[in-house]
């Protein structure tokens, strides 16, 4: 009994002074350190235009302290130079530098350390890893449709007291385009004087500090095999083309009643100026016929209503053979208006399931409107053509009826994966199911795909008065890639009453989606980015979402 109570006073006594000892501060200030002890955790937060350098504070120091920290930054990664480097004292544990203060795109380190107080000596340096402030981003991009063999028009948004452009190819030296007070006022600058085939590299400064760069490549000359004037035939030049001839056509209207044919061939249709807005083609169809037909159409207007187009592009087995089986060579439509058609953009469904084939459908740098699709076509009707790309980029649809690609027929199983890429596109008023077209922006059934939509504002579904099913998009194959990343929606609804959003399915979860209601309706036709927004910097670059033509 008498161990058992030595033993409880000794544990007692033991218990006490360990409370004792264990005050507030654990550690006591009067004690004083040979050495501060050095910041710990440092974090590098790299932005546009400054970044931050953070640490823990040193330990054993408290808010009463006057702790300071020295903060050295050098391009030079031993910090064997004096010559390039900043010197930064702070009384907390973080520091942020600007442009002002380092050069935009330059590799930088810094170490960081305690000061020492009194009789304390300083502490030995933390080191951050490698960083570099990225620079704003001022300029649009570049549309394809504003360069041109010799000159490019450089677009960016309105910002004050610019003074230059940087501009140099990929051999030579840089050349200095001064910026007038009118060309800050306007915010572009058309630039000639260019090489063709030839990469640029361009930058905008604000005096020294660089606000922007871009970069662009001049394409070759145009060589046209023949040019036209309006009233000539554009039926007779079409079908005297040889495979690859280019057919220029200068400025005014063409009226086009019959079909242009291109059969066994590709031909390009290009206008002279580039410009869609001064040359119209009136038309019925463009025909694709048998092996090897292919087609290139640049900077026209098609218009449909004249002549009751149903299909912008049509492909056929051959003249008189409809579903016969061919091989087409690739379809290209570059800075194009297409409007009016009573069916669809594109209809490539008339063989035998993989009867009908082709590399690459690509339309870029355009505008397609006002397309009923009818009771049984979608706005590009491909569910029996066996493809390998299909790339819709930098452009709009709108005013757009049924759903907007269907390729859910079962084909081959000999048949490539295709691959099929939304990119930097608008849309507005589009879909309106029925016949089972319920999937408003693909439908792909069970054949495998690889399918990214990305950096796309997609607004107003069904159109007014229409019905869509509830899922966005159908791509179900175990092999199947789908990527929805960096877009906008809003007001996509099944249509019912009450209306549901659509949605998408778990092997399509959206990433980085914003749902900004920009306010449009059935009606509008003008889709700018309203100035400020942020949707003109939320694209997986950094540059806008939606048709960049809106973000000027």
């Amino acid at each position: 009994m008498k161990l058992k109570n030595i033993l409880n006073g000794l544990f007692f006594t033991m218990l006490c002074i360990a409370v004792a000892s264990c005050k507030k501060d654990e550690f006591d200030p009067s004690v004083n350190l040979s050495r501060q002890f050095l910041p710990t955790t440092l974090k590098v937060t790299a932005g546009e235009t400054q970044v931050q350098i953070s640490w823990s504070k040193a330990l054993f120091t408290t808010s009463k302290d006057s702790v300071t920290y020295t903060v050295l930054v050098s391009t030079d990664s031993t910090f064997a130079s004096t010559s390039q480097m900043l010197t930064k004292v702070t009384d907390t544990a973080s520091i942020t530098l600007t442009d002002d203060d380092l050069a935009v795109k330059q590799k930088y380190y810094a170490l960081v350390k305690t000061n020492g107080a009194g009789t304390t000596a300083d502490s030995k340096w933390g080191r951050t890893p490698a960083f570099s402030i990225t620079g704003e981003q001022i300029f649009s991009p570049v549309l394809p449709s504003e360069i041109k063999d010799k000159s490019v028009t450089l677009r960016w948004r309105n910002t004050a007291n610019l003074t230059k452009i940087s501009l140099k190819a990929t051999s030579g030296a840089a050349i200095e385009i001064p910026l007038t007070a009118n060309d800050v006022a306007d915010n572009f600058k058309l630039i000639t004087g260019l090489t063709p085939l030839t990469s640029y590299v361009a930058e905008i400064y604000q005096g020294a500090k660089l606000k922007g760069t871009t970069t662009f490549v001049t394409p070759e000359p145009s060589i046209f095999t023949v040019i036209l004037e309006p009233g000539d035939d554009l039926i007779v030049a079409v079908n005297n083309a040889a495979n690859g001839d280019v057919i220029g056509l200068k400025p005014g209207t063409y009226n086009v009643a019959e079909n242009l044919v291109f059969a066994q061939k590709s031909v390009t249709l290009q206008s002279v100026s580039g410009n869609p807005g001064d040359t119209k083609v009136n038309f019925k169809e463009v025909v694709l016929a048998g092996t090897g037909a292919g087609a290139v159409l640049k900077g026209i207007e098609f218009d449909g209503a004249a002549y009751s187009a149903a299909y912008f592009i049509n492909l056929v087995g051959g003249v008189g053979n409809d579903a016969g089986a061919a091989t087409f060579s690739s379809i290209l439509v570059d800075n194009c208006n297409i409007h009016n058609l009573a069916n669809c953009i594109m209809r490539a469904n008339r063989a035998a399931n993989g009867d009908h084939k082709i590399n690459s459908i690509k339309f870029t740098n355009s505008k397609a409107y006002d397309i009923s699709s009818g009771a049984t076509y979608v706005t590009f009707t491909i569910e029996k053509l066996e493809f390998k790309t299909m790339e819709l980029s930098n452009s709009t649809f709108y005013n757009i009826g049924r759903t907007f690609i269907s390729a859910g027929t079962t084909l081959p199983s000999s048949a490539a994966k295709p691959s099929v890429l939304i990119d930097n596109c608008t849309f507005n008023n589009f879909g309106s199911g029925g016949n089972n077209r319920n999937y408003l922006i693909i439908d792909a059934n069970a054949n495998p795909i690889d399918f990214v939509l990305r950096n796309s504002i997609l607004a107003n579904s069904p159109m007014t008065g229409g019905a869509i099913g509830n899922a966005a998009l159908r791509a179900a194959a175990p092999t199947s890639m789908v990527s929805v990343t960096n877009n906008n929606i809003f007001k996509l609804t099944n249509g019912a009453s009450p209306a549901a959003d659509l949605t998408f399915p778990n092997y399509a979860t959206p990433a980085n989606l914003k749902t900004i209601d920009l306010g449009w309706n059935a009606a509008t036709t003008d889709f700018s980015l309203p100035a400020g927004s942020e949707l003109r910097t939320s694209g997986t670059n950094g540059g806008p979402i939606g048709d960049p033509r809106w973000a000027k």
